[in-house]
């Protein structure tokens, strides 16, 4: 016997962090007063064929629609949000009214000519849905024309107690991905930065594959760098409310969780330029823009660190308590309430 429910969220969970969040949208959109389901992929035989873009996407978006053909024999939900728009190319939603959930389109992320039919599906996608739902306000100006409203409903940033206190000269980098993530930029900057007695932690990446790349490239792990791996979420967030910095050199951040945590404990953010909506990076503009480097060469973004690690504390305590206000959009309370009255009424909606 099928099961009324008000939303389905097709989730493909790839990786650790999209199932987390997709998770968090259901926990938030049944506070929001809906009951919701999350219903998962399952990759399959299929998944040996994927070597890169187009054909990841596509590959990833075949499954998206077996599994979403599977929940409907189940379920008779209300509406269905599609979690990235991957998941929603290739998957009718057979006359439901839905909803796509994204951090960054395929337009942006997945440039050039041999991703021409992605940025078709998703055109179509984005125009025939009810909402468009972006992970930041930065990401709503690269959605691509057509394209159905838009709302902003981020990943929650849990709030944090208030910093206090002076800071450990204490620097902290999550690199889980080494090039995209620019640990040689990261290492280049730390070897030119004049701060003695700072320490610069990185995290997310094992100590052997970390020095794997770096010999690849050329590099060797500096002074006063240590690479401790990937840390319990309680560890890693312990570490930032005792830092003074974390440093960012990635490349693209298509929304970026370490960071906005990281403004959350009361860590200054130093980044290199870098690409995709990003919106920890469009904060630190605002409120130091002397520690965000004009380009991404390892002389300016030592000075940018230099420049965080030589501010007083009293103008560090105005910068943390200016971040906490910027970071209330994406608080929990915040995102519940925009889905109770701007997302769910018109997602819910019976028109015709």
């Amino acid at each position: 016997m099928s099961r009324d429910v008000d939303v389905v969220l097709l989730s493909l969970g790839t990786t650790r962090g999209l199932r987390i969040a997709d998770a968090e949208f259901v926990a938030m959109t049944r506070e929001a007063g809906a009951t919701a389901v999350a219903v998962g992929t399952r990759i399959g035989l299929t998944d040996r064929l994927r070597r890169g873009y187009p054909v990841n996407d596509l590959v990833e978006a075949i499954a998206a629609r077996r599994a979403l053909d599977s929940a409907l024999r189940r379920l008779r939900p209300r509406a269905v949000i599609f979690s990235s728009t991957t998941a929603a190319m290739l998957a009718p939603a057979r006359g439901l009214p839905f909803a796509v959930w994204t951090d960054s389109p395929a337009r942006l992320n997945r440039p050039g000519a041999r991703n021409a039919v992605l940025h078709r599906l998703e055109r179509r996608s984005l125009h025939r849905a009810r909402l468009v739902l972006t992970q930041s306000a930065p990401a709503v100006a690269e959605l691509p024309a057509g394209s159905a409203p838009a709302e902003v409903i981020s990943p929650p940033i849990t709030q944090a107690p208030p910093p206090a206190g002076p800071r450990e000269p204490l620097v902290v980098a999550y690199v889980p991905d080494p090039k995209a993530k620019g640990l040689a930029l990261l290492c280049e900057t730390w070897a030119r930065t004049n701060s003695p007695g700072a320490q610069l932690v990185v995290t997310g990446i094992p100590g052997e594959r970390a020095r794997r790349f770096l010999d690849r490239q050329g590099f060797a792990v500096p002074p006063s760098l240590e690479i401790v791996g990937m840390l319990e979420q309680a560890v890693f967030q312990e570490l930032l409310s005792r830092a003074r910095v974390f440093l960012s050199a990635a490349r693209w951040e298509d929304f970026g969780m370490a960071p906005l945590e990281a403004l959350d404990r009361g860590a200054a953010l130093v980044g290199a330029s870098a690409g995709g909506p990003y919106p920890a990076l469009a904060i630190a503009g605002e409120l130091a823009p002397h520690f965000v480097a004009v380009d991404r060469s390892p002389d300016s973004l030592a000075r940018a660190l230099e420049a965080a690690l030589r501010t007083d504390e009293r103008a560090l305590a105005a910068y943390r308590q200016a971040a906490r206000v910027q970071l209330a959009p994406y608080r929990r309370e915040a995102l519940v309430r925009r889905l109770r009255e701007r997302v769910l009424p018109v997602l819910l909606d019976r028109r015709e």
